[in-house]
């Protein structure tokens, strides 16, 4: 009688085991299949780029778009607005959005994320008016609108003070 209740606890076991690897199987499915461990990975990756690409490193950046945009001549102002795009678009990159181009990333952003998104679009749009077409007749304001736009964004995702 005890050899019987033996053989059916032992066959339990083995039930319990069999049942445990089929499941077991299941979940590493189910979470490859997801791309849990993957969005995990990603989210994780995003916070430690942010953490480590030093703000002060991204102040001193923003410091130096400032003073091109202080020298007042209308090189220095085309460039002020092609660097801070510049400085923008190697975030965004850094957060891996994606995309081939700043428009591809800029289109996984909307205003519940950057509040001035679309002033960041008529930034962006001016920077490749100026670069596409060096002779594009531009003002002091038009290149501020856009570095201050960047400015606002930089300042509300927290990477510059």
């Amino acid at each position: 009688m005890i050899d019987q209740i033996i053989n059916i606890i032992n066959s339990f076991k083995w039930l319990g085991v069999f049942l445990t690897l089929i499941f077991g199987s299941l979940v590493v499915i189910l979470i490859v299949k997801m791309q849990i461990i993957d969005k995990w990975l990603k989210t994780a990756g995003n916070f430690l780029l942010t953490t480590a690409f030093p703000k002060r490193h991204l102040n001193k950046s923003w410091q130096k778009i400032l003073l091109r945009l202080d020298k007042n001549d209308e090189a220095n102002l085309r460039l002020a607005l092609i660097e801070a795009d510049n400085l923008f678009d190697d975030l965004l990159k850094q957060i891996r959005l994606p995309g081939e181009s700043m428009a591809d990333r800029l289109k996984y952003l909307d205003s519940s994320q950057i509040s001035n998104i679309d002033e960041i679009w008529q930034a962006h749009k001016l920077r490749n008016q100026i670069v596409h077409n060096p002779e594009y007749p531009i003002t002091r304001n038009e290149i501020e609108f856009g570095v201050r736009a960047y400015e606002k964004a930089l300042k509300e995702l927290d990477f510059i003070d």
